[in-house]
């Protein structure tokens, strides 16, 4: 029997692809933060579908979270002429200003959000992180418990309404903050090494040692009480944390020893 050549096949003739195809393309390569290649797809998607607002939203985010940051507030200063109750282009233009460590102008932004759409969580978080770096504290925690009851799943608010607290010097509060963080599956090491220094703020430095440890080891955890004893002038107790962590990491743990003289000569004066 004879077999057809290659070239004899017939020719499959493909469907073009959609603008909503190309707007998922963007999407996958946005959350493989490939952002150039994302705007790339987000605009031939606005060349199928001109005008797609909630397309070049995106597009301006692929600029934000590419670091161009002054792209990305043009971008979403051209929607908001469109359509100027669009919450999230105002979201998008004070995350870029904090970026930019614009803090005034990003605040206008996140605050114009908030009031056109309360349920962005995103705008009142970062609004607790700027009034946190203006050492208002209690604005911070309004923010942050707004935020909660908009996401109240997510850990990591739990842990900047705790360092809130911390900053205000609410140390049992930022505890259960820091533990509510902890229930709701935010397990980064910085929870507990925050939850460490403020158990350590209340006097309650065995728990401390342990939140510790899990941040980082227990040889760091042993310098790291260390450095709150010597803070607080318990000099004996800070001796014997360092000479731990040494114990522990002879090799590695300079830092403790540099720690341990210093606090050897503080112990001294004071016998």
């Amino acid at each position: 029997s004879e077999r057809q050549n290659a070239g004899d096949l017939p020719s499959i003739e493909l469907p073009p692809i959609t603008g909503d195809e190309y707007e998922r393309l963007g999407d996958a390569l946005l959350g493989q933060k490939k952002f150039y290649m994302a705007y790339v797809q987000y605009e031939k998607s606005l060349g199928l579908n001109p005008g797609n607002v909630r397309v070049e939203y995106k597009q301006g985010l692929a600029l934000l979270f590419g670091a161009k940051h002054l792209d990305a507030i043009s971008q979403f200063k051209k929607i908001l002429e469109k359509e100027p109750t669009y919450a999230l282009a105002y979201e998008g233009i004070g995350r870029a200003y904090f970026q930019e460590k614009n803090y005034e102008s990003a605040e206008g932004n996140f605050r114009e959000a908030v009031e056109l759409e309360p349920r962005l969580w995103k705008s009142f978080t970062f609004l607790g992180y700027i009034y946190d770096f203006q050492k208002d504290h209690d604005a911070a925690i309004k923010s942050f418990k707004a935020a909660l009851k908009i996401k109240p799943d997510k850990g990591l608010i739990y842990n900047n309404l705790g360092v809130s607290y911390s900053l205000s010097g609410e140390y049992q509060k930022a505890v259960e903050a820091f533990n509510n963080s902890i229930e709701h599956d935010f397990r980064d090491g910085k929870v507990y090494n925050n939850l460490a220094l403020a158990l350590a703020n209340l006097g309650r430095y065995d728990e401390a040692l342990e939140a510790f440890i899990v941040a980082g080891g227990e040889s760091r955890a042993y310098n790291n009480i260390g450095c709150i004893y010597l803070g607080k002038g318990m000099f004996e107790e800070a001796v014997e944390c360092f000479e731990k962590a040494i114990e522990l990491e002879p090799g590695y743990y300079a830092k403790a020893g540099d720690n341990l003289k210093k606090a050897k000569a503080l112990n001294s004066r004071i016998k």
